[in-house]
């Protein structure tokens, strides 16, 4: 579906005006972020890890009703539900901050890239004996790989599991579909009872604010997220710049990877506009024409992805076509990345090296 650009640039013309209205002095907000963090919190953060935790106990209580009445039809209403969760998590992946961080729960809810395929392993292992997960301590020192919406995926969509025929596997899709509840659940009321600066450990003689430094973390994490939709997400499973790996495409086998990309990009743009003032008010402010120009490159992200064909990393296209479709994207986000690196020097945070380089 193609995305809407003449609704979004009446919004984005409506944002920028209102926003601008709004502004008495931004600059007394430069160096004070708490109302800044606070909206990002009760915007963002918590209203997404609150539709995760919602999706993923619906989620669960789907897959209990596909084991106990197991049916073609039942399994296809479970897929329409993972799909539904994994869009609630793609709207709060790029965090990898705060409460989530905590027991490796952030890359137990998606392990990948897999590219060792450690997932399939783990789960074969369990397959042979999964009453084991019915153990009280077994969550405590299950592998990452084993916890979230990679190991469901795979057992929704692998040849090698039939949660429909065989007892076991739904068994251990439940298993596993239930502690995902409520690792979501967890780190969603951790959000609610707390303040984003909470999460930031002062180091001894910073002269720095905790809310400054908090809001740094969040910008960092928004950077990092843009490498990987990039280069994760996009380059490496087409092979733009080297040999295709499909199978390194985000969730290839239930198709998501494209669908993953677009809530990403549309997530960016609802971060820059949150809280009062937003960053994007407190930028406006210091450097209308950078602030401007980065609302228009993520404005052009979402029209670019939105463009792109829903079977754009299916087999249908050949690579040299993936490639051409994809360059104009890859431009884009490359742009954005500039730009936000700009507006955030601007105003005196220092962005440090990227943690998730490489994935």
């Amino acid at each position: 579906m193609l995305f809407s650009r003449q609704k979004n640039r009446q919004s984005h013309v409506l944002t920028t005006a209102l926003t601008a209205s709004l502004i008495f002095s931004t600059n007394a907000f430069a160096d004070d972020w708490k109302s800044t963090l606070s909206g990002i919190k009760e915007d963002q953060i918590a209203p997404s890890y609150q539709a995760f935790a919602n999706s993923s106990q619906a989620l669960s209580n789907r897959i209990e009703t596909l084991c106990q009445s197991p049916s073609a039809s039942a399994l296809a209403k479970t897929k329409d539900l993972f799909a539904a969760n994994v869009d609630d998590w793609q709207a709060i992946q790029w965090l990898n901050f705060g409460p989530v961080t905590y027991f490796m729960r952030y890359y137990a809810f998606q392990y990948w890239p897999d590219k060792k395929g450690v997932t399939q392993r783990q789960l074969r292992t369990l397959k042979k004996d999964p009453s084991v997960m019915d153990q009280p301590k077994f969550w405590k020192a299950a592998s990452i790989a084993v916890r979230g919406l990679t190991a469901i995926e795979s057992l929704l969509y692998r040849a090698d599991f039939n949660p429909v025929n065989k007892p076991a596997d739904c068994h251990l899709l439940e298993s596993i579909a239930k502690h995902h509840a409520e690792t979501t659940q967890s780190v969603y009321k951790q959000w609610s009872d707390s303040a984003v600066s909470d999460w930031v450990f002062m180091e001894e003689g910073s002269t720095e604010t905790a809310d400054k430094l908090a809001m740094e973390q969040v910008i960092q994490q928004w950077l990092e997220h843009m490498s990987v939709v990039k280069d994760s997400k996009l380059e490496t499973p087409i092979g733009y710049k080297g040999k295709p790996k499909p199978k390194f495409a985000e969730f290839y086998r239930s198709d998501l990877a494209l669908a993953s990309m677009r809530t990403n990009l549309t997530s960016y743009q609802a971060l820059y506009h949150s809280g009062n003032p937003s960053l994007f008010a407190v930028a406006l402010e210091q450097n209308p024409e950078t602030a401007n120009a980065l609302d228009e490159q993520l404005i052009k992200n979402q029209e670019l992805v939105g463009d792109l064909p829903d079977n754009y990393f299916s087999n249908q296209l050949s690579h040299e076509e993936k490639v051409a479709l994809a360059r104009p994207l890859v431009s884009s986000i490359s742009q954005s990345q500039t730009l936000l690196t700009k507006v955030v020097t601007e105003l005196g945070f220092q962005i440090g090296f990227n943690s998730r380089d490489g994935d």
